[in-house]
């Protein structure tokens, strides 16, 4: 019964959403005049340092964020974002091997202890042994950042824009038509779709939409409650939202995308990654200062493990390999916990 009310539940949501279409560079549209709310944030976690941890917590300065894994590194970027500060997973405890870059934003792994980060008018790739090439890009205010399965570059802006670079990282296009770009998320080659399916997540809509890379379409967007923050997609090629202020966690799948499940989540859902080989999805919820585990593989969330997480824990990565479970405190400080522990 509970199965049958929440399917009904999500066609009555999408019943009741604005479908907003859009076009590529070719028109002259800019920020769409559509319904907003306030872009939610991270829910504050109480004063003072957690308590109990678990597995292992090495220092990292206060504010650091980018969270990243590529290879058997583990990066993060320091306040400033001026330094890519990697770490050895089989050995996280050494000292960090620092490289400096140009001011950036947002960072992702791109594979053999590669990453690449993208600035206010720059896209940095920082190769395995440290070596850093910049490109330059059309955008002061980068938010988000992805990389599709050829390796084309998807860069999210503030003022509602992706922005696609080939390869090579030249300009391909420029698709509008948002408020703001939070996030971008790319259905892998498993995922059990026709084709290819890129999903941007915009805070100021609170809202999740498909766009085509080719012509530069926007398909349907969907609500994703009243305060959708972070975004990540499985394998299967499900889009699982957390949706902070109204506490829960949002599932969509499908081409056209629709919503399959909402779950309550208590403490202020933030960071979200999936386990592709444990099938498991991870949250943060940063105002108990906590990581929760779900199996989904009923259809809707069941929990399955619950640990006590570092202090603002507003990002969290998992190596699918060894089911490793990294979370980076605001407040400073990266956990690591190995599968099982």
């Amino acid at each position: 019964m509970q199965r049958s009310r929440l399917r009904l539940g999500a066609l009555c949501v999408i019943a009741a959403t604005v479908l907003l279409t859009g076009c590529g560079s070719g028109d002259d549209s800019s920020t769409p005049d559509v319904p907003t709310v306030t872009p939610a944030s991270a829910s504050p976690a109480p004063a003072g340092a957690a308590a109990s941890p678990a597995g292992t917590v090495v220092a990292t300065p206060v504010g650091s964020r980018g969270l990243a894994l590529s290879g058997d590194l583990v990066a993060v970027l320091d306040p400033a974002g001026t330094t890519v500060l990697r770490l050895r997973a089989n050995d996280p405890t050494a000292a960090p091997q620092p490289v400096q870059t140009p001011a950036l934003a947002r960072l992702i792994g791109s594979g053999d202890g590669a990453f690449l980060g993208v600035g206010p008018g720059v896209v940095v790739e920082v190769a395995g042994d440290g070596t850093v090439t910049t490109t330059e890009v059309d955008t002061n205010d980068p938010t988000a950042l992805a990389r599709t399965a050829n390796g084309d570059v998807l860069v999210g802006t503030a003022d509602g824009r992706v922005l696609v670079l080939d390869t090579d990282l030249s300009p391909v296009r420029e698709i509008d038509g948002f408020v703001r770009v939070d996030d971008i998320t790319v259905a892998p080659d498993s995922a059990d779709l026709s084709s290819e399916q890129v999903v941007v997540l915009d805070r100021a809509q609170s809202s999740v939409t498909p766009i085509n890379l080719t012509d530069g379409d926007l398909g349907p967007a969907l609500r994703a409650g009243n305060g959708a923050t972070n975004s990540t997609v499985d394998h299967f090629g499900r889009v699982l939202v957390a949706n902070t202020r109204d506490g829960e966690i949002i599932g969509f799948f499908g081409s056209p995308l629709v919503m399959r499940f909402r779950y309550p989540v208590p403490g202020g859902p933030y960071a979200v990654d999936y386990d592709d080989e444990r099938n498991l999805m991870w949250v943060s919820t940063t105002a108990n200062n906590e990581v929760v585990a779900y199996d989904l593989s009923g259809g809707e969330p069941a929990e399955m493990r619950r640990l006590q997480a570092v202090a603002q824990p507003d990002t969290i990565a998992v190596d699918d390999a060894t089911g490793t479970v990294y979370v980076l405190s605001q407040r400073g400080g990266l956990q690591i916990i190995g599968n099982g522990e």
